[in-house]
């Protein structure tokens, strides 16, 4: 009995110490806090709120999360948002920018260099203040997509095809990065005639949207078919992500159009999975969101412990973790 109540009371006392423990760790300024666009135009954004969310909790942080909508007003609000996380005593941000332009020019990370930061997904470059990047291989999302249809133009046998190319926003780091990978495969077909852009738009300017939006997706489409003749469309869209993708297919089936081109994307929505099924959209890149989730509470783990973490590879002078990225087809399923 004596025994039992010993056991009971060494029990009580460890629990107790591992509770102050961390309290103190919470007490000591080891306060998260994770800044995400949220999921109004972009469904991943819930995903991946829910895996930092999981993480964090794993982790043990003393974690508080921040959404702001993705556009103008939303990329202020993001702003004020990270001046109130660190005057709440916040030491590590999580970021995953709205517009990183807007957030180098307020200089707000720059008022607080002793706070330590980690991008997620997005990067923030330029700006001294970044610890950390915690990502996919932008550039080769870009690069697989283009070898994707660099494969359908090689296996149809066909001397020339149409492309037209849907790039996302200059507010979003990634999205010039997506263009530019693809770019380095495709540009030479292009100049060379083998891919015919009927458009003519093919510089990055060009092209870009102005947000990841859906219905920017679907304009840009539109403004593409204007190129082309009554119930005609190109053979092939370079879309960089899904939102581009399915709104160029909004507009091509608005168009009349039922012999849908080959068209790229990248995030596996739910929706995607749909228009893949359907043979609407070709491919989606899945960019492995728990992964990546996993990689940035690595990196705010030893950031907190001071503990190095191994990175082999680095963007603009800034390390990087990138999680996997895989290609998802009709076979996928």
């Amino acid at each position: 009995m004596k025994k039992n109540f010993l056991v009971k009371a060494l029990f009580i006392t460890v629990v107790a110490l591992l509770s102050a423990a961390c309290y103190k760790s919470h007490d000591n300024g080891h306060k998260v806090a994770v800044l995400l666009p949220d999921d109004s135009i972009i469904d991943r954004w819930a995903i991946d709120k829910q895996n930092l969310e999981d993480v964090m909790d794993q982790y043990g942080f003393d974690a508080t999360f921040y959404v702001a909508p993705e556009n103008e007003d939303g990329a202020v609000q993001q702003i004020q948002q990270i001046k109130t996380a660190i005057k709440s005593g916040a030491k590590y941000l999580v970021i995953t920018p709205i517009d990183y332009n807007a957030i180098n020019e307020s200089k707000v990370l720059e008022q607080y260099p002793s706070v330590k930061v980690v991008c997620h997904d997005r990067f923030i470059q330029n700006n001294p203040c970044i610890d950390f990047f915690s990502s996919t291989d932008t550039k080769e999302i870009g690069r697989m997509q283009a070898m994707f249809l660099l494969n359908h133009y090689h296996s149809s046998g066909a001397a020339t095809m149409t492309i037209e190319i849907l790039a996302g926003p200059d507010t979003d780091n990634n999205a010039k990065d997506y263009y530019d990978g693809a770019m380095d495969l495709l540009r030479k077909y292009i100049v060379g005639g083998q891919l015919i852009v009927k458009s003519g738009k093919k510089e990055y300017n060009d092209v870009k949207a102005d947000s990841w939006n859906v219905a920017d997706g679907k304009e840009a489409m539109e403004d593409r078919l204007a190129s082309y003749a009554e119930g005609e469309c190109p053979d092939m869209v370079l879309a960089s992500s899904d939102n581009m993708a399915q709104g160029a297919i909004e507009a091509l089936m608005e168009a009349g159009i039922t012999d849908v081109p080959v068209i790229t994307g990248q995030d596996n929505s739910e929706m995607t999975q749909v228009y893949i099924k359907a043979k609407k959209q070709t491919m989606t890149i899945d960019k492995n969101l728990r992964d990546m989730a996993y990689n940035t509470g690595l990196l705010v783990n030893g950031l907190i412990s001071k503990s190095p973490v191994q990175t082999s590879q680095s963007v603009g002078g800034v390390p990087v973790l990138y999680s996997k990225i895989t290609l998802v087809t009709i076979d996928s399923f």
